[in-house]
């Protein structure tokens, strides 16, 4: 399944790729994707084009995003989101393809549960 990530980076760029992609087939007009990545959302929120093997990546999510009324990108830290680091990680452990399919899994509302309660804090 990740045979064909290359680098952190990539791995953060396809994570918002996919999130992007979720919401447009959940019929999301607008959207804020969050990311623990600074450095792709930096790239995303930049004007500029360069010419790099990271920009094929940051032009991918661009232009999905196109199709959104709205898309913000916010950048969280990685203690802001452990629900979604614990998603990760617990899917892979269990060799899982598809983290959210049609809710969280139930070895997640636990991590899920703990960072609202640190968001509200």
């Amino acid at each position: 399944m990740h045979v064909n990530i290359h680098s952190p980076f990539a791995a953060e760029a396809m994570a918002c790729f996919q999130a992007a992609e979720m919401g447009l087939q959940l019929g999301f007009l607008r959207v804020e994707i969050e990311g623990d990545s600074l450095a792709v959302i930096r790239k995303l929120k930049e004007e500029r084009v360069e010419r790099s093997v990271t920009e094929a990546y940051i032009c991918n999510i661009r232009t999905i995003c196109e199709r959104y009324q709205d898309c913000i990108f916010q950048y969280v830290s990685k203690h802001a989101n452990g629900a979604a680091h614990f998603l990760a990680t617990e899917g892979l452990r269990q060799n899982e393809e598809t983290y959210l399919a049609g809710a969280v899994p139930s070895y997640a509302q636990k991590a899920v549960e703990e960072d609202r309660q640190q968001s509200c804090s």
